[in-house]
């Protein structure tokens, strides 16, 4: 799932609990808190982690003989580690996993789908996408364990 779509998703979902939640109006739906907090995790720690690692796209590799990790740059060129589609794919559906776990082979086939076509499209070379996995999977794990499994 994108961000042009996820984030602010996440955000208008916090944004409306926590009003509900001054209101005292309505219990929060646990399973939506969770995947929207999962989702903003998978956010801030893939754009720290472009800048921190600075990997080049595959474009870059390709159209300039520009390849390999520049640390801490913040040229256009550089941001491809990790794939933030495969973090913000893999956050929510992570989430999922372990609380729908009947559903696994349709998250695995969306994660995998993401995956084959960021690298096949050479958006990513398929470390990113790994590296983006593993992300989006941390952030999950990260939202379980600071609000629990009761959704």
């Amino acid at each position: 799932m994108p961000s042009v779509f996820a984030l602010p998703f996440a955000g208008l979902f916090l944004l409306w609990a926590l009003a509900q939640k001054l209101r005292d109006a309505a219990r929060l739906n646990p399973l939506a808190l969770r995947v929207s907090l999962a989702i903003l995790a998978a956010t801030a720690a893939k754009d720290e982690l472009k800048w921190l690692f600075g990997r080049t796209w595959p474009g870059s590799w390709l159209k300039y003989g520009m390849y390999g990790f520049h640390p801490l740059t913040d040229s256009a060129l550089c941001g491809g580690f990790p794939s933030g589609h495969t973090a913000y794919i893999s956050a929510p559906l992570g989430v999922l996993w372990v609380l729908h776990p009947r559903w696994r082979p349709l998250y695995a086939a969306l994660i995998l789908a993401v995956m084959t076509g960021l690298v096949g499209a050479d958006y990513h070379f398929i470390s990113d996408v790994l590296a983006g996995l593993i992300t989006g999977t941390a952030c999950a794990w990260g939202t379980l364990v600071l609000l629990g499994r009761e959704a």
